[in-house]
């Protein structure tokens, strides 16, 4: 493909989860993305398809960061480093769009999404539960499988932050996003109880 093809290409991947981030799924639509590209809305797809075929790249675009942030999982040797290999990964920006994160584009896919690309995103997510589970678990011996499960999800939900997810952070009065590490790792360790 041509460097003219691969700029527009990200340029309809940009615009696609700018929807995401700002507005959600519900907003997306081949003349959304290319309104917001500022590109004609033909060129969706023209490069993808479908607007389901850009979805699926801009998905896997930001299950790629996400995963490679959680490679070095099982390399940990104390909890606080699991915690925050685990956890800072769900900081990093959206794959196209600096001010989303890659975890809210695909907690917005995972919820709202149709079919296959929902269950990739689901099933992503259990994979990654069951090896942090058994990573926690030893540092947890009071707390059965189960328990440390739901503490999980309940940390994970910290991270994403209140809905509306794709409305911004949540801000202090000094402008300090109130889902941030100095926070988040502090709340994760007494979640746990560990």
């Amino acid at each position: 493909m041509s460097t003219a093809g691969e700029q527009t290409r990200a340029r309809l991947l940009a615009a696609a989860e700018s929807i995401l981030v700002r507005h959600g799924m519900t907003a997306l639509s081949v003349r959304k993305v290319g309104e917001v590209a500022g590109l004609n809305p033909t060129l969706v797809t023209y490069h993808f398809g479908s607007i389901g075929r850009l979805l699926e790249e801009l998905c896997q675009s930001n299950l790629d960061i996400l995963q490679s942030g959680w490679d070095g999982l099982e390399e940990q040797d104390n909890l606080d480093d699991i915690l925050r290999t685990w956890l800072e990964p769900m900081f990093l920006p959206a794959a196209f769009t600096s001010e989303g994160r890659a975890l809210l584009v695909l907690d917005e896919i995972g919820a709202h999404g149709e079919g296959a690309l929902r269950q990739i995103v689901l099933d992503t997510t259990l994979a990654l539960a069951h090896r942090l589970v058994a990573l926690v678990k030893p540092y947890c011996p009071h707390l059965e499988e189960v328990e440390v499960i739901a503490r999980l999800r309940l940390i994970a939900g910290a991270v994403l932050g209140p809905p509306p997810r794709n409305r911004g952070e949540p801000l202090m009065q000094d402008g300090t996003s109130l889902v941030d590490m100095r926070f988040v790792l502090p709340f994760a360790r007494a979640a746990l109880g560990c």
